[in-house]
């Protein structure tokens, strides 16, 4: 257990630091150095994550290969022709990951400090090792999105099949390049009343899910799972294990405070593009008030990660001011959400702990020292 809190801790610190220096200085070495550390940690991990042996095992079964999508099969086919560890496509997940993550704020690298902070607290990264493929195809969206702010269709249009190759699921996304930039009222009373709203319906629409699992998994792309309604509803991203019922009240006060920001932050950082990761950002809290807990949960990959960006600028807008009403705040929140990361890792969340390095003969393949 102890290399597990060394692990996450160090790469935390060792991700803000550079992206820090980053954001400083704007050389290209420090992505650079997140994207290779980043592969290495994460993607030399050993049993880490709950889907860690299916990926590793389908990657050493050519027979398996024909029932993914064609552009993941299509890797996975060509490394073990030619005879690779299965631990490459770990490798080649983490580094698809935190390469299209650390581009997406290439134009506004100073938010990418917090954006590595929450990447941790909202415990994506673990999320990011389960769903291995799902986590490519959102990175690949979420860096898709300058491409709508640009106006630049092709490029859009083209990382919409890439992710999709990888898992089909993003091919509605591509409707978002036409409906993302058109305006909406963006009062925040009508903000907090949609935000509330959302709990209220909540509970009538998860009685409705559990009730029909099996149709709408099919419905949504993930009829390969619906046979196994059983299976679906012990799918649970939200569980008491990651401490939930503390963080929803926690996530609850910081979105609260985001919408209460929302006319500093779009009017701040329009250049940026904020207003349509934020529009992707409270379609996710309202999903995740309704469906949160839920199989669904797998739909709100695409849009409650977004939350890492907006709180990234929240925070960062914050940390500008130097009056202790706005550095409360700061502190409040990062003790928080810190907290409730290592909560889950403590109670090994999504198979997040203990934490081993595959067995390559200069990585232990045990934690005997540690433990």
């Amino acid at each position: 257990m102890f290399l597990a809190y060394y692990v996450y801790n160090m790469l935390l610190i060792v991700l803000i630091f550079l992206a820090y220096q980053y954001a400083m200085t704007g050389k290209r070495a420090f992505p650079y150095m997140i994207i290779g550390i980043f592969t290495l940690v994460i993607g030399l991990r050993y049993k880490v994550g709950d889907d860690y042996l299916a990926y590793t095992g389908f990657f050493s079964n050519p027979k398996l290969f024909p029932d993914m999508e064609y552009g993941f099969t299509s890797v996975c086919r060509f490394f073990h022709s030619m005879g690779f560890h299965p631990i490459t496509i770990i490798m080649l997940v983490a580094l698809f990951e935190i390469y299209f993550f650390v581009r997406t704020f290439q134009k506004f690298k100073f938010a990418l400090p917090w954006a590595f902070f929450f990447l941790f607290t909202t415990l994506e990264l673990f999320i990011w090792n389960n769903a291995l493929r799902q986590s490519v195809a959102f990175c690949i969206f979420l860096y898709s999105i300058r491409f709508i702010h640009e106006r630049r269709f092709i490029p859009y249009a083209l990382l919409i099949v890439l992710a999709a190759s990888i898992h089909k699921t993003a091919y509605p996304l591509a409707v978002f390049y036409f409906v993302l930039n058109f305006r909406v009222r963006d009062d925040k009373l009508i903000q907090y009343a949609l935000f509330f709203g959302t709990f209220v319906a909540g509970a009538v629409l998860k009685e409705f899910i559990f009730a029909n699992l099996g149709t709408i998994a099919g419905s949504i792309g993930f009829g390969d799972a619906a046979s196994n309604v059983d299976y679906l509803k012990t799918l649970d991203w939200s569980n008491s294990k990651n401490s939930m019922g503390i963080a929803t009240f926690i996530w609850m006060l910081l979105d609260m405070s985001v919408i209460w920001m929302y006319d500093k932050l779009k009017n701040a950082y329009s250049h940026t593009g904020f207003e349509l990761y934020y529009k992707l950002y409270f379609i996710g809290i309202m999903l995740q008030n309704c469906i949160g807990g839920t199989y669904l949960d797998r739909v709100n990959m695409y849009f409650l990660p977004f939350r890492i960006v907006i709180y990234a600028f929240f925070m960062y807008e914050l940390s500008k001011k130097k009056d202790v009403l706005y550095r409360a705040p700061i502190a409040f929140f990062c003790m928080l959400t810190y907290a409730l990361c290592m909560w889950a890792v403590y109670n090994h969340a999504a198979t997040s702990s203990p934490y081993e390095f595959v067995d390559l003969g200069f990585f232990p393949s045990k934690q005997t020292f540690f433990d």
